[in-house]
């Protein structure tokens, strides 16, 4: 593959030179909303006893570690998942060396995706327990503390389910990400519990239609006028049978650009939430504030970057310029989609923000 160089390593080893040889693609999922994924294609070939190179070795087994590298334009190479083997296919041809085997796996939320579990975490904040949860799967917690919200005997919190469900609707309900993302050098996990990270310098700098500064193609932008919404929702005090009311009229993360998303629709939409199982006016309150954070990503975008952009990754920023006033400015990477085959190495990136319209204090120097 001329021009990119990647690392492949199976259950914590370098690959078989004759498995890398065989590598005809790699597909790498990243994203902070759903689990990232790999797929790799390696062409095989039978061999004179009747089998097939590769699948002989059976190297590709249930849940076996694999980690997919690449080099950046610094040469260095940075990891781009820590995977487990989930699946493959074979597809047999009749043509010589069109014969090819598709490997699947997911991060480590799949291991987190593996039993469902009855328990209780009573006088716990929602960061500790998430600290703990990712702590059981040697990730390293990057967690936000979050305040106390129930206490024995008027409340615990309960898990029901797998520990990754569990912890993305503690994540909801503060108004976190939820996300596994290897460290690019040394390739340990981290587990995030966070809110958004809205500020900072961004990781690249991307240039839309500047003649030959530009280094995004297939670019576009979808404004959701609709999306953005207060939120309002009353429970019951389990303790003193009080009504606990909760309102969240605006959005308040940081905004992305001058004119906050929420703030441009007149009259707001109002969503009236419930079934929330909130114990206290916080809890309650925190639920309110988190439906009208996440639904002022009102402005999505979308592109392909080739190499020399360096490797793009969900979570941080980027800041875009030739879009126009109205879309130029910082987004928040969601989704990076890796592509290496004999072509080169592209990525599709997605991205998002809660406001319109550039500050003007935006830094376009990339780090």
């Amino acid at each position: 593959m001329p021009g990119v160089s990647f690392t492949l390593q199976i259950g914590y080893v370098p690959a078989p030179e004759a498995v890398v040889a065989a590598v005809r693609q790699i597909e790498v999922e990243a994203a902070i909303e759903e689990a990232s994924a790999f797929r790799l294609t390696l062409a095989v070939e039978q061999t004179a006893i009747g089998d097939w190179t590769v699948l002989e070795m059976d190297l590709f087994r249930p849940l076996v570690p694999v980690t997919i590298r690449v080099s950046g334009a610094l040469g260095v190479p940075e990891a781009l998942i820590n995977g487990y083997v989930t699946a493959q296919q074979v597809r047999y041809s009749d043509q010589p060396g069109e014969t090819v085997l598709e490997v699947t796996g997911m991060d480590a939320t799949l291991l987190m995706n593996l039993q469902e579990k009855a328990m209780a975490w009573p006088n716990m904040p929602d960061s500790a327990i998430a600290a703990a949860i990712l702590a059981q799967y040697a990730l390293i917690p990057r967690v936000q503390p979050t305040s106390p919200q129930r206490f024995e005997p008027e409340s615990t919190t309960t898990q029901r389910g797998t520990d990754i469900r569990f912890l993305r609707r503690l994540a909801r309900r503060n108004g976190f990400d939820c996300y596994v993302q290897p460290e690019p050098l040394t390739g340990v996990d981290t587990g995030y519990f966070q809110p958004p990270q809205l500020a900072g310098m961004p990781q690249a700098v991307l240039n839309v239609n500047l003649g030959s500064e530009t280094n995004v193609r297939d670019f576009q932008v979808e404004y959701d006028m609709a999306r953005p919404t207060t939120a309002v929702g009353a429970e019951i005090d389990a303790a003193t049978k009080a009504p606990l009311p909760a309102l969240a009229p605006v959005a308040a993360q940081l905004p992305m650009g001058v004119e906050p998303a929420l703030l441009r629709v007149l009259p707001p939409p109002v969503v009236r939430f419930a079934g929330t199982g909130a114990a206290q006016a916080g809890e309650l309150q925190a639920t309110a504030q988190s439906i009208a954070d996440q639904s002022s990503f009102a402005v999505r975008a979308s592109g392909t970057v080739e190499d020399d952009v360096g490797i793009l990754r969900p979570g941080g920023i980027v800041n875009l310029r030739g879009a126009g006033r109205l879309f130029n400015g910082s987004y928040l990477v969601t989704r990076v989609s890796h592509l290496i085959d004999r072509q080169g190495y592209v990525q599709r990136f997605e991205a998002k923000r809660n406001a319109v319209t550039m500050t003007g204090a935006e830094v376009y120097v990339s780090i």
